[in-house]
């Protein structure tokens, strides 16, 4: 069964890189505008921050000749993956675009929170485009 995206974007793919949405895409021209004209540096798509770890179990087997201890992954790891990454005046900014302030994923502000409290990152959410650094 296919599943639509959330909110109906629309993929974008460009050369080798592919965006979640037009205005996504946007703001990664934006920002790469910036890069050049030495507003931000180190600019980076996509950063992973893992919020909870994985959580395993081992296991103690007998052999004929030795025990052996198996680890297994009971739940993998959750992760947020921020859109856009970059350094502006020594500060590293975090961002997030997103459609609207009123339409936003069921577990959008929950990262947030694991994102703060984890990491002391707060994530700075983007709703246009061209919107000032």
């Amino acid at each position: 069964m296919f599943k639509a995206p959330k909110f109906r974007n629309k993929k974008i793919k460009v050369n080798d890189l592919t965006f979640d949405s037009k205005k996504e895409f946007e703001r990664y021209l934006f920002l790469k505008k910036a890069e050049e004209n030495g507003e931000i540096t180190n600019l980076q798509r996509q950063v992973r921050f893992e919020l909870i770890p994985a959580i395993k179990t081992t296991e103690t087997t007998q052999l004929k000749t030795k025990s052996k201890v198996v680890e297994k992954v009971v739940q993998k790891a959750t992760y947020y993956f921020c859109d856009f990454q970059y350094e502006k005046d020594g500060e590293i900014i975090t961002e997030d675009v997103k459609i609207s302030p009123k339409m936003l994923p069921k577990d959008y502000r929950l990262k947030e929170k694991l994102m703060l409290w984890r990491h002391n990152i707060k994530i700075k959410r983007v709703y246009k485009s061209n919107e000032k650094l």
